[in-house]
């Protein structure tokens, strides 16, 4: 088995909340026509599933090719229809960590809700039950635990923005692929 570094959990000196999935619910709210509350197995029959082989890029200078398994954003889209006039979606975890990000970029990045990584449920310092993943931003964007999933039409600073960060692109300097141990720059699609 290979070394993963610790995905970064969003508050030092906290551990992740003990999330019970008999009763966890997803909250899908907001500027929407079809709102929800649904346990995983709801989730499941919402939206379908899929598995894909993608790699996941780090702030912290590596990165590493995993199969994730969950749904895309976009069936999630499509299910719940946004109203034309609303063009953010607003992720908040179980702990309160939250991040806006504008649609269209979590749809051209092809973001997907994990569930799984490597065949195995998420744990939770890697975000159990359920994880906002995206493939070309950085993974500050990447909210853990998700709580609630809102579509709202402003944008407001997130939690790493209220810190000073501001820009999630991948950057354009070789990162550490943990999965060949080599030094490679980043796919041309994320760049």
């Amino acid at each position: 088995m290979r070394k993963i570094p610790t995905f970064f959990w969003e508050y030092k000196k906290h551990t992740p909340p003990v999330i019970d999935l008999e009763t966890y619910r997803l909250h899908i709210k907001g500027d929407i026509k079809n709102p929800q509350i649904l346990s995983l197995a709801e989730l499941d029959k919402f939206i379908p599933s899929v598995e894909l082989t993608r790699r996941f890029y780090c702030v912290n200078g590596w990165s590493l090719a995993s199969l994730w398994k969950g749904y895309k954003l976009t069936a999630l889209l499509d299910a719940i229809e946004p109203n034309a006039d609303s063009h953010y979606l607003k992720v908040t975890s179980c702990g309160g960590y939250e991040d806006i990000t504008k649609i269209s970029k979590l749809v051209r990045g092809d973001a997907m809700l994990v569930t799984h990584m490597d065949g195995e449920p998420l744990n939770p310092k890697r975000g159990s039950p359920i994880r906002l993943m995206l493939f070309d931003m950085y993974q500050f964007k990447g909210v853990k635990q998700i709580q609630s999933i809102e579509v709202v039409k402003a944008y407001k600073p997130g939690t790493w923005q209220k810190v000073g960060y501001s820009d999630a692109t991948i950057q354009p300097y070789p990162h550490l692929q943990i999965d060949s141990n080599e030094q490679a720059m980043p796919d041309e699609s994320v760049l």
